[in-house]
Order: C-alpha cells, then structure tokens, then sequence
C-alpha cells in the first residue's frame, strides 16, 4: 500500500494515472494492485474515470486520481 500511495502522492493534485503506470511504479502485480485499488476506491481516496477514446482507437482506458479526502489522510502527520 504505501508504494502505491507515495506513487499517488508523487504526482500533482488531480494527476492522473493509468494501471500500467501504476503497475510499473509501485512495483505491484495486477491482482495486488486491482485489490489496493478497490480499497482506495471505497475509502474515498482514489476515484476512477475514462479517457476520451483517441480517434484511431476505440479503447477508453481507465485511469485513476487521488482524490483530495485521500490527498489528506494520506499527509496527516
């Protein structure tokens, strides 16, 4: 968990990042990472989206941002 939060906190606020990149960063499986992911998810500190499909590709790609309520417990001392 705490490779993928520092991975989260790393970026910008509103930063968006796709499974494979946070795959990739946090070191994680896909299985590990879906699971952390969903637990983020019902915490409220990670929400999810689309991308805009680009025009020679109908594949939207889910990405994932910190969101601020997780942005502050994450950096609560």
């Amino acid at each position: 968990m705490r490779r993928l939060t520092a991975v989260f906190l790393a970026g910008e606020p509103g930063a968006r990042f796709h499974s494979a990149d946070l795959r990739r960063a946090a070191n994680l499986t896909g299985q590990r990472l879906s699971a952390l992911l969903e637990r983020l998810h019902n915490l409220g500190w990670v929400a999810d989206g689309f991308d805009e499909p680009s025009p020679d590709s109908r594949v939207r790609l889910p990405y994932y941002v910190l969101t601020d309520i997780g942005r502050r417990e994450l950096t609560r001392p």
